[in-house]
């Protein structure tokens, strides 16, 4: 039977996943774009066997680079993949690179509600990005390592706010802490962001599933375990929830069969490179 092949386009990075007819992943990429999503999405797709995929999904979010295939709204594929792995959720928290949110479900294990963030950056993949880039450290690779490494005082960071967290940041160096301390710090303040932000005074229902690009981050989850005093669950493919369950209701809605295309090149929508204008260039007279 024919493979489903799975995409999510995020603000930074590109997530693919290929299934087999049972669910299970037979392959799968994650790949930040750095804005040329078109580029990078190709360059994965290229490492697939298109003879092979009998389908071919996406989830709402990022723009409609291909054409004539279905799309998923992202929080629907996110809980389909997650009761795909976990029979019993709770809740799963979303924290990407742009945005994060709370999906919770009652007791009989129906949705109940989600809440998120307001359209800031701060509390998210891209806040750690840019505060890495301060650090000058190589990537947000760099910083979740030295932190989850740390043994000693973290300093408080306000993560609110980009402007506040650079002061603190100078502040922290000129009192004599390590690049470690200070990355711990900000992964800390990260996660008493998000939960402050999604749940105040409330108790999270468990299990909770972590989902999005930061669940890579091993310095933020060991925060959130800490301040939640609950384990939260983490796979190897929490940061590709998305793509599989994009993948995964295709397989609930249609029958994968073959398909006329002889590259991945036919999927993608031509783009137009001559710009039209509505109304004339403005002149100096």
């Amino acid at each position: 039977m024919p493979y489903i092949a799975g995409i999510d386009i995020g603000s930074v990075a590109v997530s693919l996943a290929v299934i087999d007819e049972k669910g299970a992943v037979v392959s799968s990429f994650y790949q930040f774009h750095q804005g040329a999503i078109s580029e990078t999405l190709r360059s994965m797709l290229n490492n697939v066997d298109i003879r092979r995929i009998g389908g071919i999904a996406a989830t709402m979010s990022g723009p409609e680079i291909l054409q004539n295939i279905p799309r998923y709204d992202t929080q629907i594929a996110i809980i389909a993949a997650v009761r795909n792995f976990h029979k019993n959720v709770g809740s799963i928290m979303f924290v990407g690179a742009e945005n994060f949110g709370l999906i919770t479900f009652n007791k009989q294990g129906d949705y109940d509600q989600y809440r998120s963030n307001s359209p800031c950056a701060a509390g998210t993949g891209s806040f750690l990005d840019q505060q890495a880039k301060r650090l000058n450290l190589k990537g947000i690779d760099t910083l979740s390592s030295i932190a989850f490494c740390n043994q000693g005082n973290a300093p408080k960071i306000a993560t609110r706010c980009a402007v506040f967290a650079k002061t603190d940041l100078i502040h922290a160096q000129q009192e004599g802490y390590s690049i470690g301390q200070i990355s711990d710090g900000l992964c800390e303040g990260l996660a008493k962001n998000v939960i402050d932000t999604l749940m105040a005074d409330e108790k999270i229902p468990t299990p909770l599933v972590i989902a999005g690009g930061v669940s890579m981050n091993q310095a933020v989850v060991k925060h959130f375990r800490k301040l939640l005093l609950t384990e939260p669950i983490v796979t190897p493919y929490s940061h590709l929830y998305g793509a599989i369950g994009a993948a995964l209701l295709f397989l609930e809605e249609e029958t994968p069969q073959g398909h006329n295309y002889e590259s991945w090149s036919d999927l993608f929508v031509t783009e137009r490179k001559e710009k039209t204008y509505g109304y004339p260039p403005l002149q100096l007279s």
